[in-house]
């Protein structure tokens, strides 16, 4: 078994829309939280993820982890980025996340001779996570793979033990919401079902019978599976929301606050493993 059978590379289409980057940079504008792009939404996510690029990139200058010509380098990156999604159309900003989403697609019906995976089925019941699905997780799980294999080889000691933090931390903060959020909300459609049911109310038990995802995935790492855990347990709070809001418990505005709000915090890791694939590929690709 060979490195290269370990780590193909995406098809020449993907190669060409998967440019080097420096793995605090993203290539592309970033998903908002209702699964597309445009508008002044989309503006202040954009601005503020690149607020926080380039805070730390001055803090890991600050602990002496990047030299002040990489400081320069990176902040040049920010503004360059900034620059490129300000003159984008809002057309062009969808096209991007379109195909993106795409070539996660791609990656998921792929399979990598000699690596060891283990089968997950994958039901997300609700249309607002599938986008979240399709444009992050297939890099999240491909990176997950290759940053192993060629993480020594693409990144500094420094930079590589910065990046695992980042994931670890990330994925644990996201871990420990998803298992908030979904304790609470069946503990309260518990307690107010019990008391509809003690004024014989009529309750109502909503369900989906066409789930937006269905699948089964090849992940790749325990990190790629807890991922997946993430998607599943919210999936499973929105479950207790859609009773609410059937039941008149919970407004549907306010479940839309508490979704985007979901949404707008797994970003972040997204994100970061996305910008991070696309750099090891660079090392794959010369393997």
């Amino acid at each position: 078994m060979t490195t290269t059978e370990l780590s193909i590379a995406e098809s020449p289409a993907a190669a060409a829309d998967m440019p080097t980057l420096s793995t605090d940079i993203p290539s592309v504008a970033p998903m908002h939280s209702n699964g597309g792009t445009g508008g002044a939404a989309d503006r202040d996510d954009v601005e503020t993820e690149l607020t926080e690029m380039e805070a730390s990139a001055n803090a890991l200058r600050k602990e002496g982890l990047i030299s002040t010509a990489d400081l320069e380098k990176k902040k040049a990156e920010v503004e360059r980025t900034r620059k490129l999604f300000r003159e984008l159309s809002p057309e062009d900003r969808q096209a991007i996340v379109r195909r993106r989403r795409e070539l996660g697609r791609q990656i998921l019906d792929r399979e990598l001779a000699g690596a060891a995976v283990v089968a997950v089925s994958l039901k997300l019941n609700h249309t607002r996570l599938r986008p979240l699905f399709e444009q992050w997780w297939p890099y999240m799980n491909r990176m997950s793979l290759n940053l192993q294999r060629f993480g020594q080889s693409t990144f500094s000691r420094s930079e590589l033990t910065t990046i695992e933090t980042f994931l670890e931390r990330e994925l644990a903060k996201l871990e420990d919401y998803v298992d908030e959020q979904l304790r609470v909300a069946a503990a309260y459609r518990e307690q107010r079902e019990h008391e509809m049911r003690a004024k014989d109310d009529i309750i109502f038990q909503p369900t989906i019978t066409r789930p937006s995802v269905d699948i089964e995935v090849q992940a790749f790492s325990r990190f790629a599976v807890r991922a997946l855990q993430v998607l599943i347990k919210f999936d499973q709070a929105m479950d207790q929301f859609d009773f609410m809001v059937w039941n008149g418990i919970r407004d549907m505005t306010d479940v839309n606050e508490e979704v985007t709000r979901f949404l707008r915090k797994f970003q972040p890791l997204g994100l970061r493993s996305y910008t991070t694939h696309l750099k090891l590929m660079t090392t794959v690709r010369g393997v």
